[in-house]
């Protein structure tokens, strides 16, 4: 009975524990960016000194995080769709695109991977439809389309192709090429 007689004076205390449970397991509220641009660095709002840390933050309905060392971008950068599926995932040096870069359709599927070198499209690159078909691959050098480049439908069948040599740019609204459909 002393059992009983203790839980009774302890049903006062559920409520809290009931909202102390909710509120341990509610998401994580991301705020809204406390950095600032001056001379294309990273400032702290109402600070005059270049920042250094992680920024994860909402900007223009999206989540974004970054590592950010004296004022550059500087990392890995990471931007988000507010349901937490990945759009974007990069590196970065000193606000520069650097190394391995993958973009992501909305429903979370692969759209595009590739290398970058200091903002310029470098290697072998990848596009895929929203349900994970590779639809086009080819090679940037140094920014240009070279070598051979694939379109796909969704079956996988080669439905274009093309051999650019180093006088194609990736200025495509130059490229007189048409897609076979």
């Amino acid at each position: 009975m002393n059992f009983f007689n203790n839980l009774k004076s302890l049903s006062h205390l559920f409520p809290f524990l009931i909202l102390l449970i909710f509120v341990s397991c509610a998401k994580e509220e991301v705020p809204k960016s406390s950095l600032v641009v001056k001379d294309n660095l990273l400032y702290k709002r109402d600070s005059d000194i270049p920042f250094t840390g992680r920024e994860k933050a909402v900007v223009e309905d999206r989540m974004i995080e970054y590592d950010v060392k004296d004022g550059y971008k500087h990392g890995e950068f990471k931007i988000y769709y507010l349901d937490g599926t990945p759009e974007m995932i990069g590196l970065l040096d000193s606000n520069r695109n650097v190394g391995k870069w993958q973009y992501f359709h909305p429903n979370g599927k692969l759209e595009s991977e590739g290398n970058f070198n200091y903002d310029i499209p470098d290697g072998r690159w990848f596009w895929f439809d929203s349900k994970g078909n590779k639809i086009e691959e080819g090679i940037f050098e140094n920014g240009k389309r070279v070598g051979v480049w694939i379109q796909y439908d969704s079956l996988g069948k080669i439905i274009f192709e093309k051999n650019y040599d180093m006088e194609d740019t990736l200025n495509l609204a130059e490229d007189s090429t048409k897609t076979i459909q």
